[in-house]
């Protein structure tokens, strides 16, 4: 069996937990009640966290989490409003909070919320996110980010205390019922081409130039072409003029390119071999509950 890790230290959650009464209804954070409070703030200054989720967006989150998690007789709650304060907000005993919190406090408030067994599921900053793990799980959507009615993109990724010890999670379905809302701008699914080695393009030359790798191709070793013969667009689908290269000299581009990508493989130390040693006993036991 895999051990329960210790998420935090004794004596650090010294704050008593927040009333909780058994209904949410008269407290401001109840879903239900949170557009209509949030709209009285509509003309006044926002700072960089009051961040207005689009609604279907956010019920796309809302139904993510009623497939993972039984929400039978749970009162949604949103504490992160203008002026709002989740510390010292009520939770209903039946309460989980799903909302789009203040990502400058973002891990203090994922602590605050595991510490007290209160349920949530938050969104969370992109790349950022593993800040999270410490207390709850990071859950990964990937794709190119939410687009809010300002127009601004931002990459986001979850984080909850629904998923037991689960460490980091990705999250294919959640990723699809965001894209699938209206209010995202509806990205074409375009093809990825992977060309033969022998094809040479000004990117290719670009990559090897910038990557500081001299690299020269004679004319006796490459003819211009401006299409493929078996291209699923046809002949004219290259953009621009690229080249056909010899087998030799394409070897020897993809050596430059590998070159100019200039990997540095960085070891393990002894210590840190030490603790997959440990984190490894237990490679047995997680595969049977997989």
């Amino acid at each position: 069996m895999s051990k329960q890790l210790q998420l935090f230290a004794d004596g650090e959650i010294d704050k008593p937990k927040p009333k909780r009464p058994n209904e949410g209804r008269g407290s401001a954070i109840a879903y239900y009640d949170y557009e209509s409070y949030v709209a009285k703030f509509t003309d006044k200054p926002k700072t960089t966290d009051d961040t207005f989720t689009p609604r279907d967006v956010y019920e796309a989150v809302v139904q993510y989490v009623s497939e993972v998690y039984d929400m039978t007789g749970k009162v949604i709650l949103r504490p992160f409003f203008p002026g709002g304060d989740y510390e010292n907000a009520e939770y209903p005993e039946n309460g989980v909070v799903i909302d789009n919190p203040p990502f400058s406090i973002f891990t203090k408030i994922c602590r605050f919320y595991t510490a007290r067994e209160i349920p949530f599921f938050l969104f969370g900053p992109g790349m950022a996110i593993g800040s999270c793990t410490k207390y709850c799980t990071a859950v990964i959507t990937g794709g190119s980010g939410i687009e809010f009615a300002n127009k601004a993109l931002v990459r986001c990724n979850f984080a909850s205390n629904l998923f037991g010890d689960t460490l980091v999670m990705t999250a294919p379905r959640l990723l699809q019922l965001i894209e699938a809302c209206p209010s995202q701008t509806q990205k074409a699914n375009l093809p990825c081409y992977e060309y033969p080695e022998e094809v040479l393009s000004v990117s290719t030359m670009q990559t090897i130039g910038g990557g500081g790798v001299e690299f020269a191709v004679k004319r006796s070793e490459a003819v211009v072409i401006n299409g493929l013969d078996e291209h699923p667009k046809g002949k004219g689908a290259l953009f621009g003029d690229h080249w056909l290269l010899s087998k030799a000299k394409a070897k020897a581009k993809a050596k430059a390119k590998a070159k100019a990508k200039a990997i540095i493989k960085i070891p393990l130390s002894k210590r840190e071999k030490a603790i997959v040693k440990r984190l490894s006993e237990n490679d047995h036991d997680n595969e049977q509950t997989d």
